[in-house]
């Protein structure tokens, strides 16, 4: 049975998890950067409450979208793991299985990010009703 197809299909799924990769951390990095940037912004630029509420009502929004995006590109990123495993087991390579079959077992680091996003909502939580409270106290 020819393999051609199936070869090129398989490199192009290996170059498409490469990419995923290096997207997933752009994604991360860019995410501390504006988190960074909007709580510096908050703590030491912005003086009134108004300002600081705005401020971390939309970093608690792009967050939140951001963490979103990067739990669906992780589920994708998955699926495109397991069926690029499934092409090996056809063409006789290992790549992606050996690797993961090697791996220390534990849990994923894709779990470790997501509880950094969803933490970093929750500071954006935080701050939204701490600086609410003081604008309805004034």
């Amino acid at each position: 049975m020819p393999t051609g197809n199936r070869e090129v299909e398989y490199q192009q799924a290996m170059s498409y998890i490469q990419h995923m990769y290096d997207t997933r951390h752009q994604i991360f990095q860019f995410a501390v950067a504006l988190n960074s940037a909007l709580i510096a912004a908050i703590f030491q630029f912005v003086q009134v409450d108004s300002g600081r509420l705005a401020l971390s009502l939309l970093g608690g929004f792009v967050t939140l979208v951001v963490t979103l995006m990067a739990r669906r590109s992780g589920r994708y990123l998955a699926e495109l793991e397991a069926y690029t495993k499934e092409m090996e087991q056809g063409l006789g390579y290992g790549l992606v299985g050996t690797t993961s079959a090697r791996m220390p077992k534990g849990i994923d680091s894709t779990v470790y990010l997501h509880m950094i996003y969803w933490a970093l909502v929750l500071v954006w939580v935080g701050l939204s009703v701490y600086y609410g409270g003081l604008l309805l106290q004034h």
